[in-house]
């Protein structure tokens, strides 16, 4: 038996508590106002969500007239309400039983402790009188005899109503979900696979249960097994499962919306900085890398330009790879600016690295990555930065004080 307990509307609702204030009933919208008002709503209160104004809407996009309080992000706020949430989980189950699957999101597996309660309502309603008594938090509450039910029974039943639980057996599974609209909104399906599907004439999880394996293999590889088994409410994974899963490859990854339109110049200044924390980090993880990735998003627009490229060697010295990418970034079509990414993949570890005397001749780099990494440890990002963060394009230092690309105080 598993629990998903997810936070209604965690940000907001934390800004809410900070200010002793009912998020029902407080239109309250997480935002930095800095910015101006086509920022972006990192939040927004249950009450404004209720009155149909999506998260993740800009600050213009809400009707005049409401008159909702700004709050600006304050990610190590978030943090510390998400550790103390999480130690009102360990009362009641042990760590190896909780999957932490976002900040505001976890899946607990309770089956072992099913002796002590009525059913599985009894430790839910518990747990979240806890944290809304302790914290001022609202939780929402999805069960099921395996994840996957567990995961839709909060997103698709618990959220819409007080007392916010809701228990998915199977039998109900069969009967509501199996015919649910949308595919999009199924967890672990999404828009991508969802027009897919629409492509083989499938619309609910009832017409992919009536498919075969080996079609739905042909069309999604090992996906479209997962897609049938879920499509039945089959879900053998457990949460020790999800502990000792290793991916077979991972990228490093660093991405921003820049504050205002820069031009293509101006774009390499942040685009550089992005690097050298990145080849950072691998020299800190003592990884090397063989294939860069580097995105553009121009303003106004859907327009990019992405492009990948393929190095000679295994490194992580942040002035070879700067070189690499520069001739690619030369490339690039002229415009207005506005996103920027940029993903290191294809690692070996740095001891599997062939000793030529292309690797020799950076001893002097690989001890410098070292010293600013363990400066970086003692005193912050910001004791010690390259020198383009004393240009006006740079974002070095603002974006150093942020956490997940948001204020951090």
């Amino acid at each position: 038996m598993f629990l998903c307990i997810d936070m209604k509307c965690f940000f907001a609702s934390v800004e809410c508590a900070e200010r002793g204030l009912n998020p029902l009933t407080t239109p309250l919208v997480v935002a930095d106002n800095a910015r101006g008002k086509g920022t972006i709503c990192l939040a927004v209160s249950p009450y404004l969500k209720q009155q149909g104004i999506a998260n993740r809407g800009r600050l213009f996009q809400i009707p005049k007239k409401f008159a909702y309080i700004i709050a600006k992000p304050r990610m190590k706020l978030y943090i510390e309400y998400a550790v103390r949430i999480h130690k009102i989980f360990l009362r009641y189950v042990d760590a190896l039983d909780i999957h932490t699957y976002s900040i505001d999101e976890a899946f607990l597996d309770i089956t072992s402790y099913l002796s002590l309660y009525s059913d599985p309502s009894q430790i839910a309603f518990q747990i979240m009188k806890d944290i809304h008594n302790e914290l001022g938090i609202i939780a929402t509450c999805g069960a099921g005899d395996n994840l996957y039910l567990a995961k839709l029974s909060l997103d698709l039943l618990a959220k819409k109503e007080y007392p916010y639980y809701h228990y998915l057996a199977l039998d109900e599974f069969y009967k509501t979900i199996w015919f649910y609209p949308d595919l999009k909104k199924i967890w672990q399906i999404g828009s991508g696979i969802s027009k897919r599907l629409h492509n083989m004439g499938i619309y609910t999880l009832h017409d992919i249960a009536v498919r075969t394996k080996e079609e739905l293999q042909k069309e999604f590889g090992v996906v479209g097994l997962d897609l049938y088994e879920h499509a039945w409410g089959i879900d053998t994974t457990t949460i020790a499962d999800i502990k000792a899963y290793e991916p077979k490859s991972k990228s490093f990854s660093r991405h921003q919306i820049l504050f205002r339109d820069y031009t293509k110049t101006e774009a390499w200044i942040p685009l550089v900085e992005m690097i050298f924390l990145l080849c950072m980090e691998l020299s800190e993880k003592r990884i090397l890398a063989q294939t860069i990735f580097f995105y553009i998003g121009y303003s106004k627009s859907y327009n990019s330009y992405h492009k990948s490229f393929t190095l000679d060697s295994y490194v992580d010295d942040f002035f070879i790879i700067k070189e690499e990418l520069k001739k690619q970034y030369e490339k690039i079509p002229e415009g207005k600016i506005r996103r920027l990414g940029i993903s290191f993949s294809h690692f070996i570890e740095k001891e599997q690295g062939n000793n030529t005397l292309f690797y020799t001749q950076n001893f002097k780099s690989e001890h410098l990555s070292q010293t600013i990494n363990e400066v970086w440890k003692k005193h912050g990002k910001n004791a010690l930065v390259i020198g383009t963060a004393v240009q006006k394009e740079s974002t070095l230092y603002e974006r150093n004080r942020q956490i997940g690309g948001h204020n951090s105080e």
